[in-house]
């Protein structure tokens, strides 16, 4: 919880202007995450976004399951694993790529990409126009904060 406490504060400065402070206390983010756990069992994934403010959004996840391979053209990823373990996969190219918003990119898997188990306290920083995915073992699953942030 320090490094996230920190990690925000770092990233605050030169993002927000005249907003308002928020907090989220570590009990409020148990009890997101809680209900996050019970939804993913049941849908594989669950998400909670925190707030977004213009260039910036702050959000929780927890996958049950291996997420599609995406890529952001104009978003930067921040991660910090909160809890559970998985295969990152970077690099490389998606297969069955396909848009799914505007810069927003899906497909089935990565090929030729690089491959690394992240778990808690691990904090990932993905480029903006980086192919990457979560690949879980069965029976795993992964709780994470992801803050994206304008690649621009």
């Amino acid at each position: 919880m320090k490094r996230l406490c920190a990690l925000l504060s770092v990233c605050a400065l030169g993002l927000i202007a005249a907003e308002p402070v928020e907090v989220w206390s570590s009990a409020d983010l148990k009890a997101s995450s809680d209900r996050l756990a019970a939804e993913a069992q049941a849908k594989n994934i669950a998400g909670n976004t925190l707030g977004a403010w213009g260039n910036h959004s702050a959000s929780l996840w927890r996958r049950a399951k291996s997420g599609n391979a995406e890529l952001h053209k104009t978003k930067v990823d921040l991660i910090v694993v909160e809890d559970g373990s998985a295969t990152l996969v970077t690099g490389g190219s998606i297969a069955d790529a396909h848009t799914t918003a505007a810069n927003e990119i899906r497909g089935s898997s990565i090929s030729g990409g690089v491959s690394r188990k992240v778990g808690p306290g691990d904090i990932i920083r993905i480029p903006s126009g980086t192919p990457h995915q979560f690949v879980l073992d069965k029976g795993q699953s992964i709780s994470y904060f992801a803050l994206k942030l304008s690649a621009r």
